[in-house]
């Protein structure tokens, strides 16, 4: 039998899937500097100021959504409601089901600061210890399987939210650079948008901005 979250979530995606029309785009940018830099980072610091892959997508993202703020927002009332603070919902896995809480005010983080919040929070979702507006605050979802080896993958929308990025793991691929073979770490990154706030090509915009943050990390560790 279902748990009452796991129908609660039923639910809500039965919804989005009926109600929102959604379109999806997928990017495989190579992300070797930011993993180099990030093992750099990590060697050079301590524990509590280690970042994940996870962690420079976050960053990415809430830089790309300063540029592209009709991303950041809620579709209500058939209007686009841009908001005015960046809250990254993270998606977390717990043994009742899937919830998203908010690290609030990401365009105020750090990168650093941005994988404090995103432990402390996965924590305190584990202990049932969360805000309240942790669980209703966020304007973006982004949704990570990447740990589970899953190559790519599409996620549902968050309504009122207006787009998610589903994040999968980093591939090892060979790819020709001056007639030479080298290896390339590409990571798939999926956007599903809300056609009736957003179209594809504002879409493909706003991933090019993710990727470019991704594929230049001094933006991301500044």
């Amino acid at each position: 039998m279902p748990t009452p979250m796991r129908q609660a979530i039923a639910r809500h995606m039965t919804y989005s899937k009926q109600n929102i029309p959604h379109y999806y785009l997928t990017v495989r940018p190579d992300i070797s500097a930011a993993l180099g830099r990030r093992e750099d980072w990590n060697l050079e610091h301590a524990k509590e100021e280690s970042v994940s892959i996870n962690d420079l997508v976050l960053k990415a993202t809430a830089l790309a959504l300063a540029k592209y703020p009709q991303f950041n927002g809620y579709y209500q009332e058939n209007e686009l409601r841009p908001q005015p603070h960046i809250n990254l919902g993270v998606a977390i896995a717990l043994e009742d089901g899937l919830i998203a809480p908010a690290i609030l005010h990401c365009e105020t983080l750090s990168l650093v600061e941005i994988g404090q919040h995103s432990r402390d929070l996965a924590e305190r979702a584990r202990q049932q210890v969360l805000k309240a507006e942790e669980y209703t605050a966020a304007t973006f979802t982004i949704t990570n399987l990447g740990m589970y080896h899953v190559d790519s993958f599409s996620a549902i929308i968050v309504p009122p939210q207006v787009a998610i990025l589903a994040v999968g793991g980093v591939a090892a691929v060979p790819i020709i650079v001056d007639g030479e073979i080298v290896t390339a770490h590409q990571l798939a990154l999926t956007l599903s948008g809300d056609h009736r706030a957003t179209d594809g090509a504002e879409g493909a915009q706003f991933l090019n901005e993710v990727v470019a943050c991704l594929q230049n990390p001094e933006r991301l560790f500044a």
